[in-house]
């Protein structure tokens, strides 16, 4: 996309030489600049002898991010954070730190090999899944990315959709649980069952993803089976990762398990009018290479859910990157 005070290819460079302020980023999440510095602000020798780098480095580090508006320089060159910056502090209310840091440990590394993906159709990685659960350090990364992005993007969701008619809600694949504890801080005539792996659910038990009253702790296969009883079932950044008849088995375990009169919630981010400058087919290129899964459009989902036994009654936009598919089952 052109900017309009550069040439085109000017404009094409600084977005293809994008992955250098992303890369800075990182750096600054995984060292935890940010809680490091604190509201005293610091100079890059002092800081770089507390986190044990180099100090020139981590100068011209720091001087990036205060190109990027994630810090502020003064004259004395004395480093400070800013409100945009804070985003990447660890104990932040809007912090993205983990999410950052699984983006470019675990999805980075795959868009290396995009161009294989491409040839053959297939992502970089066999079995994602499988292979975090292999790998506990990057299982915990994987969860901790995915609860900041639920707790950043759950304001958004309660604010547009009424969860006030809810009384037993099914999360199916709900990570640590950062979502619906949002929905049960906010819905006191609610109680919720989390449902998922038993690693996520041990980090939900841990209290990783907030306060989980009134909420049952459930581990499990949703290509199995899904708990019984829910009048609203959620399955949030869930689908997308599995390819068609993947997500027709979870839709039919889903339509068994719940009562005539249940909804289902389908949220995540839906392909768009081609053209359309929107997150969605960013985030499809993330499935091409490393998952079997992919973006779709609201039609291919209202396709699927028909093959299941559903029927989409709306589409609720967001202010964030997704929105709430709401069927019901026929």
């Amino acid at each position: 996309m052109a900017t309009a005070d550069l040439s085109d290819a000017l404009s094409m460079i600084r977005l293809f030489m994008g992955y250098i302020p992303t890369r800075v980023i990182y750096v600054a999440a995984k060292l935890g600049v940010i809680d490091q510095i604190g509201d005293e602000g610091a100079e890059a020798q002092d800081l770089a002898r507390r986190l044990e780098v180099h100090p020139d480095a981590l100068f011209r580090v720091l001087r990036a991010l205060a190109g990027l508006g994630v810090l502020h320089q003064d004259e004395n060159d004395r480093f400070f954070v800013t409100s945009f910056g804070e985003t990447l502090g660890k104990d932040s209310p809007q912090s993205v730190r983990d999410y950052a840091i699984y983006s470019h440990e675990m999805v980075y590394e795959g868009f290396e090999r995009i161009m294989d993906s491409v040839r053959t159709g297939t992502p970089v990685i066999a079995d994602m899944f499988e292979l975090l659960r292999a790998n506990p350090d990057q299982e915990a990364t994987f969860h901790a990315g995915m609860g900041n992005r639920g707790r950043i993007e759950t304001a958004t969701i309660l604010d547009a959709y009424d969860f006030s008619r809810c009384g037993r809600i099914v999360d199916v694949g709900g990570g640590n649980g950062a979502f619906l504890s949002g929905i049960l801080a906010s819905c006191e005539q609610a109680s919720g069952v989390l449902y998922d792996q038993q690693s996520a659910i041990d980090t939900a038990t841990r209290g990783r993803g907030g306060a989980l009253p009134r909420c049952e702790l459930v581990a499990g296969d949703f290509f199995k089976s899904i708990p019984l009883e829910g009048d609203t079932y959620v399955l949030k950044r869930v689908l997308f990762d599995w390819a068609d008849n993947d997500v027709i088995q979870i839709l039919k375990n889903c339509r068994q398990a719940m009562k005539d009169k249940a909804r289902l919630l389908i949220i995540e981010p839906f392909i768009g009018p081609p053209n359309e400058q929107t997150p969605a087919y960013l985030y499809d290129m993330t499935f091409l290479v490393m998952l079997t899964g992919r973006v779709r459009t609201v039609k291919e989902h209202t396709d699927l859910l028909a093959q299941s036994d559903f029927r989409v009654q709306r589409v609720v936009p967001t202010d964030s990157d997704v929105s709430v598919l709401e069927a019901i089952a026929v």
